[in-house]
């Protein structure tokens, strides 16, 4: 393990700075906030969806805190290492660029925020496996609804980096195409955190809510109906674990020798 202390120390500075910077962005004296009063797209969510912020800086407070515990350290330093303080720098870097309405730079930031997250999502998710609740709450948490969140806000930076405001006119044509391939994108990966991600059903669920905010956000009937109905088959599919585990689990177990 290479330098325990300093990797703990930086996380738990870096992120009272992603907070205070998200903090700033929404009551700061500068109007404009990053999340409500950023740029109106066809694929931009109700603002109550932006409130996935506080959950996943609730988690990350845990997080920071729970690294200092001895169960934590090897995941911490050697699965997450400094990758964290680099996630909160690009993060601050696309609110402030955001904020100063500079999309195209914004969307370069986020895709590197994202880059950052999903190697520490998927190192810690099958090389660090939770051993305990501790672990998946404040470690594997916080990290699965930062992923699917940052991808989530990708892809919103993409429409608002390279398609055209929300008018009266509606959405053309190819911007409606582009929308609902951007809306499939979303749903498809959520599909993933289920089947790929060791059955990540927070990831999902913050995809099917992101959905949601969309269907109630949007007015073109195309956009917000594909939306409503991806998000409730996201929302059903998220459930599969469960079912499969509680529901069929015994069942399956029974059937197993037959099926070998």
């Amino acid at each position: 393990m290479r330098f325990p202390q300093p990797v703990k120390i930086a996380n738990l500075l870096v992120y009272f700075f992603l907070l205070s910077a998200n903090v700033y962005s929404v009551y700061g004296p500068e109007s404009g906030s990053p999340y409500v009063d950023a740029k109106k797209t066809y694929i931009t969510p109700a603002p109550f969806v932006f409130f996935v912020w506080g959950v996943i800086h609730f988690l990350l407070a845990g997080f920071v805190i729970y690294q200092f515990f001895s169960q934590a350290t090897e995941t911490v330093v050697d699965g997450i290492s400094w990758h964290f303080v680099f996630i909160s720098i690009w993060n601050t870097i696309w609110l402030a660029l955001t904020q100063k309405d500079h999309p195209i730079l914004a969307w370069i930031a986020i895709l590197l925020t994202a880059s950052q997250v999903s190697y520490v999502y998927y190192n810690i998710r099958y090389k660090y496996p939770a051993i305990n609740l501790m672990d998946n709450a404040f470690i594997h948490a916080p990290f699965s609804l930062y992923h699917a969140w940052i991808f989530v806000i990708a892809v919103i930076s993409t429409f608002v980096a390279f398609t055209p405001e929300v008018s009266d006119d509606g959405p053309s044509v190819l911007v409606t195409i582009a929308v609902i391939i951007g809306l499939l994108v979303l749903q498809s990966t959520a599909v993933s955190y289920v089947e790929l991600g060791k059955g990540d059903v927070a990831g999902a669920l913050v995809i099917a809510w992101a959905l949601y905010g969309i269907f109630m956000e949007q007015d073109s009937p195309a956009i917000s109906w594909t939306a409503f109905a991806l998000s409730i088959l996201t929302l059903l599919y998220s459930v599969k674990p469960f079912v499969a585990k509680h529901v069929f689990g015994r069942s399956g177990e029974e059937r197993a020798p037959l099926l070998g």
